[in-house]
């Protein structure tokens, strides 16, 4: 781990402090991810970056940031620790059919197809914020393999979850057709003459972390054969949690000479709504050479792939690039003295498909 070095060279001075074994952590991250929409003009015009799909359009944003201490007991020799502190999140994920992005294409961008056709209006959508305490515990290491978990308890600050259903019809004489199911569910919604939803939601979420290292000397020194891979799971179990909420449930019918004139018809119902976060798997194989550190990570969320290789230079200062040739993204990184860094994009415009960045820190007090 990068805090493992700064633990080390401490470790005459803890002998004496009243804080011998503490330490702190700082790790925040952020993510977006599509297929085709950019992410980081969702409610622009869409002039660069999105790029028309058959198959369903898929996109999420995702951000975490937490701060907290490792705590003395129970640490391991690789510097792996019981860790409590605070984290805030922020998740948005997006399913649509291809026909759907594309009418919203048509819009955002305030034009009308080629040519008289009917879209599949098909929508998943899901929004949620939150913060609260998170706990990490390494909690198995045997023969090889250690196995960590974390879990976030979580009070929501806000929740939507909209969901549609239908069909949209361009006609020859430059009109709209809509036909078609709406449910939306808002912990923001207040109609009038309806009682409040809660103020507040409740979420959980348990992740967990599995790593297997070669034991030294292992498999007659095969190059092919990594040092290290790790498999994590985000969000492998969550439940978000919102009562009283007034959700719309409404039917879209209209013929209409305007895009955004369709009229709305349906009626609110108090429920309670229960969410899951959606799961995001990676697997990463390490080798460990003079020349470097090299490394290959596949990941998935939300149905969206990534495969990614990495180079990382040894010594103090730990370089990193890492390529992904699919979506074309490169992402840059520096580890040094219990600080990591790192910046990913696939383009440098406001239609990029994917961005992300990551900055942490661990040490010993």
């Amino acid at each position: 781990m990068v805090g493992v070095s700064l633990w080390a060279s401490g470790a005459a001075a803890q002998a004496t402090s009243p804080l011998a074994g503490w330490g702190g952590y700082v790790d925040t991250s952020a993510e977006a991810w599509s297929n085709g929409t950019p992410v980081l003009d969702l409610d622009g015009r869409w002039a660069k970056g999105y790029e028309r799909r058959a198959g369903e359009q898929r996109a999420y944003v995702t951000a975490r940031a937490e701060a907290g201490l490792q705590l003395p007991w129970g640490r391991q020799p690789d510097g792996r620790a019981w860790r409590v502190g605070t984290v805030g999140r922020v998740d948005g994920s997006a399913r649509l059919s291809g026909d759907a992005a594309q009418a919203l294409y048509h819009y955002q961008s305030r034009t009308d197809p080629d040519a008289s056709v009917t879209l599949d209006a098909r929508s998943d959508i899901l929004y949620w914020t939150g913060q609260g305490v998170t706990v990490q515990a390494p909690v198995m290491d045997v023969g090889g393999f250690k196995l960590d978990v974390s879990f976030d308890q979580l009070t929501l600050k806000r929740l939507r979850s909209l969901r549609s259903a239908g069909q949209v019809t361009y006609n020859a004489d430059d009109t709209y057709s809509y036909a078609g199911t709406l449910r939306d569910d808002h912990s923001k919604t207040f109609p009038p003459f309806a009682q409040a939803p809660d103020a507040e939601g409740v979420g959980q979420a348990l992740s967990i972390s599995l790593t297997w290292h070669k034991a030294f000397g292992a498999n007659g020194g095969s190059p092919w054969v990594p040092d290290r891979v790790n498999l994590q799971v985000s969000d492998a179990w969550s439940r978000l949690r919102w009562r009283g909420i007034n959700g719309d449930d409404a039917v879209l019918r209209s013929d209409v000479a305007e895009l955004g004139d369709a009229r709305i018809t349906g009626q609110y119902t108090r429920r309670t709504v229960v969410e899951r976060i959606p799961v995001g798997a990676q697997v990463r194989a390490e080798w460990v050479r003079p020349e470097g550190l090299w490394s290959m990570k596949v990941k998935n969320r939300l149905g969206l792939w990534q495969g990614w290789l990495g180079w990382q230079n040894p010594g103090t200062v730990g370089w990193r690039v890492a390529v992904e040739p699919f979506a074309g993204a490169v992402q840059l990184g520096l580890d040094w003295q219990g600080v990591s860094v790192s910046v990913m994009t696939d383009r440098l415009d406001n239609g990029a498909h994917a961005r992300g960045g990551q900055l942490s820190w661990v040490g010993s007090f």
